[in-house]
């Protein structure tokens, strides 16, 4: 056994001896509670995986040099097509995406896994992975009626709605006005297909969001050098959970983060480019791509900088400490300003960001400069929860809902994706040689892929700054699948085993919180209330009802956040509408009437919307079927749609009051 293979193993087997370690002094000393403690064991399986995966691997496939695959390219591509169809048309058929999907993924990964064990065709091989990553997402969009999220896509809806109307961007509410490329570019697309606004967004993000797999393969063949290799970064992207999410759950950042990894290949590809005309094409494309970025998300650059001053910073020791340590192909010049001018657009879109920020009329950087001063003084504390309870008895977490919770596609998605993580970290510390190129990228990347993770502490900003982290973690996880499928053609047990795996993390990716939180309950979940992230078409409608009521009747009324959000979605006249105050004796409003919605009774309800960016306390209520029902026999009722009504109250009343008092915790 090669010298640097023995040390990797014995660092493989380090990693599951230190988290174990971590693990049982955290639970010793009650940092972590034992349902906590039992949730991160995830980690530890994640290490034992891929310290088998690691040792049953190495470098005799990757030598080989007949493929592997059981069956040709372009038959393995169209039966995944087939076979895509095929779950579409029974999920329509059966209301129910589960089964369809899970069956279709299940099969299909294994399909792309043999292709990528062998020497694959990137075009049918590209042309599965596509699939893959199309046909969850558009079966979600088929189940879902109205999937929002987060309550911005009523916000989206809404502009889309006065864009269309006065054809002025200035026209744009809650101040999208400032950076309203996402708007044009969506409105374009309702305009010229006739499609009503939310199905043009979900559209636009389906179709960048699959546009992304070949773009991601395009940046792995610039960055490492190897088509099969690259193949597996973008089979990665379709099976990370976060790109499924950004493409139904489109919105300005999502958008963003799409040109942004455009924009990364271009830079890339202008240090490739053997022809002048061809290299000043990509700068100009770079180039303009800056203020179409500016203008289409004010956060994004600014998370970025962080992104950029990790692989800065790795760079850096990488040019110092890397010779010094034995790492002679790792080992390089430190940063240079020389380098700068690969590094152009994103300095130059800083610029733009920070100047636009300062002359445009937004208290945007007024906001990001608070935050950066609360961070360096310590005092950012990540949002809390607060969740009221009218009558219906949540579960307690325990040690059995713990180990139940490892069982689900969210636990195997995070016991696998360690496993990936650290596959990948070991293949890039054996054969460093291969990855020289890319070595500062890819260390950066794997350090920063932690954060996609569920980790047991929050982190403020988690969720965007995982948006733009998951644009480099595909490196490492990337390389983590082609070391997992480089097995040894005799070992016919150990490939078998290869594609399960691949099989089972693909299909677990479709269903996690992220990519599948509009379904509830098992078999896919520990079976818990979840936060309400989607309306059926029938719900949808009746908000415009209960709208248009409310304004026929000028009367004023008050509601929960999502609520509120879809009333001042709908086209035509907009009612008043303000947020209901929770307590723990009940709900009261400002107003004489409330609208109430039957999903309050399944799901945790936020109260209002919480400013993400500093610390917060989140409020979320949820009521019991009874306590719902004896407040609207108890009261009048005065508009009753499909799970929406409006109810008269009066002065001091309390909706669903039982003298409930708050649970801490938070909806997960």
């Amino acid at each position: 056994m090669p010298t640097r293979r023995r040390a990797v193993l014995a660092l493989a087997v380090l990693a599951v001896c230190g988290v174990g370690g971590l693990l049982a002094g955290l639970a010793a000393l009650d940092v972590l509670r034992p349902p906590t403690a039992i949730r991160s064991t995830y980690a530890l399986a994640g290490a034992v995986i891929a310290l088998v995966a690691y040792a049953a691997t190495g470098d005799e496939a990757a030598a080989g040099d007949s493929p592997r695959s059981y069956l040709p390219a372009s038959v393995a591509s169209k039966f995944v097509v087939l076979c895509g169809l095929t779950a579409l048309v029974a999920t329509v058929h059966l209301g129910s995406r589960l089964v369809p999907v899970v069956a279709f993924l299940l099969v299909a990964y294994a399909l792309v896994a043999d292709q990528l064990a062998g020497d694959p065709d990137p075009g049918s091989t590209l042309l599965a992975l596509t699939t893959v990553f199309v046909v969850p997402v558009a079966a979600k969009y088929l189940t879902t009626g109205f999937y929002f999220g987060g309550t911005d896509v009523f916000a989206h809806v809404d502009a889309l709605h006065r864009l269309l109307a006065t054809g002025r961007s200035a026209a744009l509410p809650y101040g999208y006005d400032l950076f309203p490329v996402f708007h044009l570019f969506t409105g374009a697309l309702t305009f010229v297909t006739g499609f009503a606004p939310y199905d043009a967004i979900v559209l636009t993000g389906v179709l960048t969001y699959a546009a992304l797999v070949p773009v991601t393969y395009l940046v792995g063949v610039r960055l490492l050098g190897d088509r099969r290799t690259a193949l597996c970064v973008a089979a990665a992207f379709t099976i990370l959970d976060l790109p499924a999410y950004d493409a139904l759950y489109f919105f300005p950042q999502s958008f963003a983060l799409a040109l942004l990894a455009v924009g990364f290949y271009a830079v890339l590809a202008r240090r490739a480019a053997a022809h002048a005309a061809r290299r000043r094409a990509h700068a100009v494309y770079a180039v303009v791509l800056v203020p179409t970025l500016v203008l289409a998300h004010h956060l994004t650059y600014v998370l970025l900088v962080g992104v950029l001053v990790a692989v800065a910073g790795v760079a850096f020791l990488r040019g110092v400490l890397a010779g010094r340590l034995g790492w002679d192909a790792l080992a390089t010049r430190p940063f240079g300003w020389a380098r700068l001018r690969w590094t152009f657009p994103v300095v130059l879109g800083l610029c733009c960001t920070f100047a636009y920020l300062v002359y445009s009329p937004s208290l945007m950087l007024y906001a990001i400069v608070s935050i950066a001063a609360q961070v360096l003084g310590d005092t950012v504390r990540a949002a809390s929860s607060v969740v009221l309870s009218y009558g219906a008895v949540l579960p307690a977490d325990s040690v059995g809902r713990a180990l139940a919770w490892l069982a689900t596609p969210v636990g195997v998605y995070a016991s696998l994706a360690v496993a990936f993580l650290l596959l990948g970290g070991y293949e890039f510390l054996e054969r460093a040689e291969s990855y020289a190129r890319a070595a500062s990228v890819l260390a950066a990347a794997f350090v920063l892929a932690v954060v996609l993770l569920p980790l047991p502490v929050t982190l403020p900003q988690g969720e965007r700054l995982q948006f733009v982290v998951v644009l480099l973690a595909v490196l490492p996880f990337g390389l983590g699948l082609a070391r997992l499928l480089r097995t040894r053609e005799r070992s016919r047990a150990a490939f078998v085993a290869a594609l399960v795996v691949v099989a089972a993390f693909g299909s677990a990716g479709a269903f996690t919180r992220a990519s599948a939180d509009d379904l509830d309950g098992p078999p896919v979940y520990v079976d818990q209330r979840g936060a309400q992230v989607a309306m059926s078409d029938s719900e949808y409608a009746a908000v415009g009802d209960a709208a248009a009521y409310l304004v026929e009747t000028d009367g004023r009324a008050a509601s929960d956040v999502v609520t509120r959000r879809a009333l001042a979605s709908v086209p035509g006249p907009r009612p008043r509408v303000e947020a209901v105050r929770v307590t723990p004796s009940g709900v009261t409003t400002p107003a004489e009437r409330v609208v109430v919605r039957d999903a309050w009774t399944r799901h945790f309800v936020p109260t209002a919307e919480s400013d993400v960016a500093v610390s917060a306390q989140l409020e979320w209520y949820t009521v019991s079927e009874t306590c719902y029902r004896h407040a609207l026999a108890t009261r009048d009722v005065v508009f009753s749609g499909d799970g929406v009504r409006v109810v008269e109250t009066r002065a001091g009343d309390a909706l669903f009051g039982n003298g409930t008092a708050p649970t801490a915790g938070r909806p997960d």
